[in-house]
Parts: C-alpha cells; structure tokens; sequence
C-alpha cells in the first residue's frame, strides 16, 4: 500500500484529488480523513452558538396541542 497525502476542502461531500496524482491511482482506493483539532473545535463553537441563539427563542405550545398534518399540507 503506498500513501500520498494533500490537503483539501470538501465541497457537496467531493473531495478533489490534485491532478498529479489522479494517473497514478487506480480505481479502487483506501480513504482515510484525518481532521485537525481545531477545525473540529471551530465547527462545534459554530453549532454551539446557532444552539444558543435558537434557545433564546423558545416557546411552549399549550398542554392541550395536536398536530395535524392535513392543516400543515391545507392549501386553501
């Protein structure tokens, strides 16, 4: 097994692999990803503050509340 490594952005879950080393893969290979520290600790704080901001914004519906799908889909 060989390893070439080289960074990348994931863009609509592709990864593009560099030209130089497109010819000399086959067409079945082995992916491993490997994340840093702090890319996933940025994520998570983006996460945690959308969460935050949501929280402020919370209502409670009345006990007595049924949801009805066919009001949902009621286009009249």
């Amino acid at each position: 097994m060989r390893l070439i490594e080289f960074q990348a952005d994931i863009k609509n879950g592709m990864i593009e692999i560099p030209q130089q080393y497109l010819q000399q893969l086959q067409t079945s290979v082995k992916v491993l990803i490997l994340q840093d520290k702090s890319t996933i600790k940025s994520v998570l704080n983006k996460k945690e503050k959308f969460l935050s901001k949501v929280a402020k914004h919370r209502f409670d519906l009345p006990l007595n509340y049924h949801f009805n799908r066919e009001e949902l889909y009621d286009r009249s």
